[in-house]
């Protein structure tokens, strides 16, 4: 866009703003600019009889280019402008306000507005409702963060049952790490990824952490894209396909109940830790085979394993493959080496003696597991 494009408003149906909502729930959201542009604009709109250059705009509201792009911006993901472009220029089709109450049913708008004056606020707020073609319009995971820090809402594409949504969470016994927060979060993933609110809740169960939904867990899961995948050797491949079979939990187990031990209150701590970074069940495997790989000892390193999740979240690791790579690397490479802290030798697990019980076969399994693991250390994973 420059000062001197053309832009027309369009013929819609008349209507009179609800001035109470915009200053009661929009304004604290959309900031002065945009109000003061909504303002501009249902003033001088002609139902699209004549064309005009942004300029007339910049100068009525003493304002630059780049503020009126973001106002515009604002007002379209807040659902209360449409864009369309032509071959001469924009046409701007502005809508009508939500009422007040029409408002405050949408738990997405709500929140942000509880975020920005308070629930109590929001409460002592009291009090119907109007919709468009292909547009241009930019979305609300376009124009905000993750975390919702931009002042703004959007006007949902297609439904999204909150109340289906929590009454699943209330029959699996599901909670929010932090309400407001996570149906911010929740919403902006599920329209960047095409979900429903189902399959929102789907994906939410299965990257929760215990009872408790992740949104980082959620998002991890979502960006773990299906890429060109590099070559595994056959070790490599094993430890991948042992990684995502089980939980954390069940893995950890695992390992423990063949080394003839039982799970520690620090060990089930050191699991949510890793989680809590935004690791997924699938990383966190490769990651603690790892680390008992490195010291002899019944008990994992949760220290270890804790400096190892660090720079897993940090790097981006989101999937089993991305870690062993990874892993793959920090043997092979010298100036990593020499930052490592002493460690003790690494056993020989093939030399182990396996348990005659129930669990042989999957006891068996693991042995072969280590095995593959020491060999591929030994060689440095090529």
């Amino acid at each position: 866009m420059k000062p001197n494009d053309v832009f027309s408003y369009t013929s819609s149906q008349a209507f009179l703003p609800d001035l109470v909502s915009l200053s009661r729930c929009y304004q604290p959201i959309i900031g002065l600019d945009a109000l003061g542009l909504y303002y501009y604009l249902y003033s001088f709109a002609d139902q699209g009889q004549g064309r005009y250059k942004w300029t007339s705009i910049l100068n009525h509201m003493d304002m630059g280019m780049k503020r009126l792009e973001q106002a515009l911006d604002i007002l379209a993901a807040t659902g209360l402008l449409v864009q369309y472009q032509f071959e001469w220029g924009m046409g701007l089709d502005l809508q009508a306000p939500l009422t007040v109450q029409a408002f405050l049913a949408k738990p997405l708008y709500r929140h942000l507005l509880a975020k920005k004056i308070g629930e109590a606020a929001v409460d002592n707020l009291v009090s119907s409702r109007p919709k468009q073609a292909e547009t241009i319009s930019k979305s609300f995971s376009e124009v905000f963060t993750l975390e919702g820090q931009l002042p703004l809402v959007f006007e949902e594409k297609t439904d999204f049952d909150w109340s289906a949504f929590k009454a699943l969470m209330a029959k699996d016994k599901l909670l929010f790490q932090d309400e407001s927060d996570d149906i911010i979060a929740l919403s902006h993933i599920a329209e960047q990824a095409g979900w429903t609110w189902l399959e929102t809740y789907r994906q939410a169960k299965a990257t929760a952490i215990g009872q408790t939904i992740s949104t980082k867990r959620l998002q991890q899961s979502r960006q773990s894209l299906p890429q060109a995948k590099p070559s595994l050797t056959g070790q490599e491949t094993a430890i991948v396909r042992e990684a995502k079979a089980m939980s954390s939990l069940a893995f950890l187990s695992f390992i423990k109940e063949r080394r003839r031990a039982v799970l520690t209150m620090a060990e089930r701590k050191c699991l949510t830790d890793l989680a809590n970074l935004g690791l997924l069940d699938e990383v966190i495997n490769v990651l603690v085979l790892y680390t008992f790989n490195k010291v002899d000892s019944a008990n994992l390193n949760e220290k270890y394993a804790l400096k190892l999740g660090n720079d897993f979240s940090y790097k981006g690791i989101s999937t089993a493959e991305a870690a062993v790579l990874y892993l793959r690397e920090l043997r092979s490479n010298p100036a990593v080496k020499a930052n490592k802290p002493p460690q003790t030798n690494v056993p020989e697990w093939s030399k182990e003696e396996v348990r005659q019980e129930e669990t042989q076969e999957g006891q068996a399994r693991l042995a072969a597991l280590y095995r593959e693991l020491e060999e591929m250390e030994s060689k440095g994973g090529s």
